[in-house]
């Protein structure tokens, strides 16, 4: 494995954390529960498309994910395959931005976003899993965890420097709303086009020298069998499927409490900021919570959150004298809870057979296919019955969620399971 000191720190833990804080930062400011959500309401007021836009983002990084797969153990140089795919996806927002420097109506250029959007998020999912291949090979189990909850945490730490400058940008009144979110989209290429230099640096400690030859027939015939005889894995699935309700039903936060209180521009900035200040949080808390006490507790810590602020969002439509305050505090802890993925994606990887590692990434990422349409569903959901109604279901699913991840393996049994396989 790679040289390193003594505790785990060593370049490529630094340089993964680099590389992915690069990522969170870009990605805090067009988040689809922040700047996105907020763009597409402020271009069209509806509330389907900003479940469109939730939908695509989870379906098209499934899709991405079911693409490569097949292909992780062919792949000669991870660092190499991933800067190209890295360096076509982390240009789309400079694409996005065009049609807005451009004043088109607004319906086209979020017809246009939508499309460019989709593809990036397809493109993360050609990426995710080799980047989660090569941070298993290159970190320990418990480094890793806490890489990644760095990775969180100096990500929101450069997204509060960002996100006061797009407060002043919200705030100015001479500039327009197609400008404001066109600078927004320009601001996040720039920070995930930084992600680039670190991801060079990073070194496989055991690169693959003779390639599998990839058949996606004989992979995927495979699978079945895998979750068949792999009752942690069973387990951690069904932990996931409803975890896909709750966490999209939290999306909405921003444009609920944006429509419920008729909040100013200068307040809706303000709330942008509040995001990523819980991104900053949630990187610190949960990479802890990782290290110290294991994946099983931050998914079941994150359910909680999740019930827990979408109560608070029921007590908003219902008092909207809580006013501003409430809903700023809603918002930072909707980011926190936001980045429940490092739960479950650490723990799909921790109970993996290191040679089963890319299809038990699979297996833990397609199983969401069907559930990814909550968010299109939540929209419709909510211009029918309202926002209340979304926020019951994702109360509901995560408080299913939470009793079904009470079967997953604690941190002792896990480090049990992965000597027997080594």
């Amino acid at each position: 494995m790679e040289n390193k000191n003594k505790k785990g720190y060593g370049r490529n833990y630094w340089a993964l954390a680099l590389e992915g804080a690069s990522f969170v930062g870009g990605v805090a400011v067009m988040s689809v529960g922040g700047v996105v959500a907020l763009f597409i309401n402020d271009m069209t007021g509806s509330e389907i498309l900003v479940g469109l836009a939730i939908t695509m983002q989870q379906l098209l990084m499934l899709l991405g994910t079911l693409v490569v797969a097949p292909y992780v153990h062919s792949i000669h140089n991870l660092p190499k395959f991933m800067f190209k795919n890295m360096l076509i996806q982390r240009t789309l927002p400079l694409i996005m931005a065009l049609p807005l420097f451009l004043m088109l109506e607004p319906m086209t250029a979020v017809i246009i976003f939508l499309i460019l959007y989709g593809l990036f998020w397809f493109l993360d999912g050609i990426i995710t899993m080799p980047w989660g291949e090569l941070s298993a090979r290159a970190l320990s189990p418990e480094m890793r965890g806490h890489m990644m909850g760095m990775q969180i945490a100096i990500g929101g730490a450069v997204s509060l420097i960002t996100g006061l400058f797009l407060v002043w940008l919200f705030v100015t009144p001479s500039e327009t709303v197609h400008f404001r979110f066109a600078v927004a989209f320009v601001l996040t290429a720039a920070l995930l086009l930084t992600s680039l230099i670190f991801i060079r640096m990073v070194k496989d400690p055991t690169p693959i020298k003779n390639p599998e030859k990839a058949s996606p027939r004989i992979y995927y015939a495979k699978i079945p069998a895998l979750i068949k005889s792999n009752k942690p894995l069973q387990h951690a699935l069904l932990a996931r499927i409803p975890g896909y309700i709750g966490f999209s039903a939290m999306a909405f936060i921003l444009v609920f409490g944006v429509n419920t209180l008729d909040v100013s521009v200068s307040q809706e900035a303000w709330l942008i900021y509040a995001k990523i200040v819980g991104g900053l949080i949630s990187g610190i808390l949960l990479g802890w919570v990782s290290r110290r006490l294991g994946n099983k507790t931050v998914i079941i810590l994150c359910n909680i959150g999740v019930i827990i602020t979408l109560v608070m969002s029921i007590l908003l439509a219902q008092y909207t004298s809580l006013g501003y305050l409430w809903l700023f505090v809603l918002c930072m802890l909707a980011a926190v809870w936001h980045n429940n993925w490092l739960g479950y994606f650490n723990y799909v990887l921790d109970i993996a057979p290191p040679k089963d590692r890319p299809a038990f990434q699979l297996i833990g990422s397609s199983i969401g296919v069907p559930f990814s349409f909550f968010g299109f569903i939540l929209g419709a959901v909510i211009e029918r019955w309202g926002y209340i109604a979304a926020f019951i279901t994702g109360i509901t699913a995560a408080l299913v969620a939470i009793l079904f991840s009470l079967r997953l393996l604690s941190r002792n049994r896990i480090k049990a399971l992965q000597r027997k396989t080594l």
